[in-house]
């Protein structure tokens, strides 16, 4: 932007505020811009940050709740080893 400023400042115009003419507005909208991304990127920090604390609490509330006690029907389960090929120790 200073490469503007100079350019428009030092151009071969003897009107200098011929030149100038919609500058300050110019200025106000890439203020404004920066503002807006600078508000956005915020945003995604606390949104990131709100996930992080949801996740550690669901983890932290996952690890105190009580374990359901084994079923009847685990005896079907793969890790049972009542497999055919448990005995030949084949792994699939």
């Amino acid at each position: 932007m200073l490469d503007d400023i100079d350019r428009l400042i030092g151009g071969g115009r003897r009107d200098g505020e011929a030149q100038l003419v919609g500058l300050e507005e110019k200025v106000w909208a890439r203020i404004g811009g920066r503002q807006d991304r600078t508000r956005i990127g915020q945003v995604r920090v606390a949104a990131i940050a709100l996930a992080l604390v949801v996740g550690v609490a669901n983890g932290g509330f996952m690890l105190l709740s009580p374990r359901p006690e084994p079923s009847e029907m685990r005896v079907f389960t793969v890790s049972a080893g009542l497999s055919p090929l448990s005995g030949l120790d084949v792994r699939g």
